[in-house]
């Protein structure tokens, strides 16, 4: 039997090495003094609630001191909760890094595609036009030799021609490069309409509305990117088309794979607008099809 000193408290468990009520060490009755001592001290009459101190230790043959069993499980329980937070948190971050990394991989694969048809700088021809302003009108007269003396159309009349200029698609701007419709009645053979669809391009048109009816007798197309000879073969050229007028008739042409301008004789063709839809094309290393300059011969 083991004893309080302080409160004289007496223990049957031998393997307790502290006082429950105070926290004072214990002492075997043979370790008591003979003699009593002066005052009876007897425990007091009212229920207390044996409550263990947090951080009692037991003595172990090693010397070290080790936490009771009663303060394990609530450390293990902290533990475990701990560590399940740490493990949510930790898969939380990975999945929105994954998240990141995934839209940054998307958005590179797409400049990286845009810059694609730009990227090759080489000597341009010698009977380029002067480059055209990036912000073209979509509302431009038409053209004529003296405007765009690198396009045979010796033929075509003096008088202006409103033309609005429509496409199915249109691919994205990279910098200061723009590829609207209106680029095919600017007059410049380094700026072009390319469409921005998937693939080749193929069934994508644009459409000339000319506000009026007038009675067509050639059309000039340069099809292909005519920036330089480079860009002109890294990108999709024309190898057949369909052209069609609002009387209801349609024309298809067919195109050489030549870097040259290609003039169509229409005969007679009264028509307020023409329809010029992408058939078939020649293959370059960009997959989109381009096309310089449209230029119509009318009365």
């Amino acid at each position: 039997m083991k004893r309080c000193k302080k409160c004289n408290q007496a223990y049957e468990d031998d393997s307790l090495s502290f006082c429950l009520e105070d926290g004072t060490v214990l002492v075997r009755e043979s370790e008591r003094p003979l003699d009593p001592p002066a005052t009876l001290l007897y425990p007091s009459s009212e229920p207390t609630q044996v409550i263990p101190p947090a951080n009692i230790s037991r003595d172990t043959p090693s010397g070290r001191s080790t936490q009771t069993d009663d303060a394990s499980p609530t450390y293990t329980r902290r533990m475990r909760v701990d560590g399940s937070s740490n493990r949510v948190l930790t898969g939380a971050v990975i999945v929105i890094g994954l998240v990141l990394l995934g839209i940054a991989a998307i958005l590179v694969i797409f400049l990286w595609r845009q810059m694609r048809g730009d990227q090759i700088t080489a000597q341009t021809s010698k009977n380029d036009g002067q480059v055209a302003s990036t912000a073209a009108p979509k509302n431009v007269n038409s053209l004529t030799p003296s405007l765009n003396p690198n396009i045979d159309s010796e033929n075509v009349a003096s008088q202006k021609l409103t033309i609005n200029v429509t496409a199915s698609s249109v691919r994205y701007s990279v910098q200061s490069n723009t590829y609207q419709p209106a680029n095919v009645i600017d007059g410049a053979r380094k700026t072009a309409w390319i469409e921005g669809a998937d693939g080749p391009g193929l069934g994508e048109w644009l459409r000339f509305d000319f506000g009026r009816e007038v009675n067509l007798h050639r059309i000039v197309i340069l099809p292909g990117y005519f920036k330089s000879p480079d860009i002109w073969k890294l990108n999709n050229r024309l190898a057949s088309a369909t052209i069609s007028f609002s009387d209801g008739t349609s024309r298809s042409i067919t195109f050489p794979d030549r870097m040259e301008r290609q003039s169509f004789d229409l005969g007679s063709v009264k028509t307020r607008w023409v329809r010029l839809e992408i058939g078939e094309v020649y293959s370059g290393s960009d997959p989109d099809t381009a096309i310089s300059e449209v230029v119509f011969e009318w009365e």
